[in-house]
C-alpha cells in the first residue's frame, strides 16, 4: 500500500476467540492480528479477481478443501 490516510476499525468479538487465535499465531497484539487478516482477506480477493480458486489440501495433496467466503462471490472484474 502507498502512503494513505489510516481508518481506525473498531468492532466486539469473543474475547476467549480472540487470545486463541492470537496465542495459536504467536501474535501480542489484537491490531497484529487485524493486519494479517486483512492481509490475508486482501490476497484472497486478489486470487478472485483473477479467476482463482483457493484450496488446501492435507501433505499428501489430498483431502482438498475449496475456501468457501461467500463475501468473495461478491467480486466482479468491475471491481479491478
Amino acid at each position: 500500500m502507498a502512503d494513505s490516510k489510516k481508518t481506525e476499525v473498531r468492532f466486539s468479538v469473543d474475547a476467549d476467540y480472540l487470545a486463541a487465535l492470537q496465542s495459536r499465531l504467536g501474535l501480542k497484539k489484537s491490531s497484529d492480528l487485524t493486519k494479517v487478516a486483512l492481509t490475508l482477506l486482501d490476497w484472497a480477493s486478489d486470487e478472485v479477481v483473477h479467476d482463482r480458486t483457493i484450496l488446501s489440501a492435507n501433505k499428501q495433496g489430498k483431502d482438498i478443501h475449496r475456501l468457501v467466503i461467500p463475501e468473495l462471490n461478491n467480486i466482479s472484474k468491475s471491481n479491478l
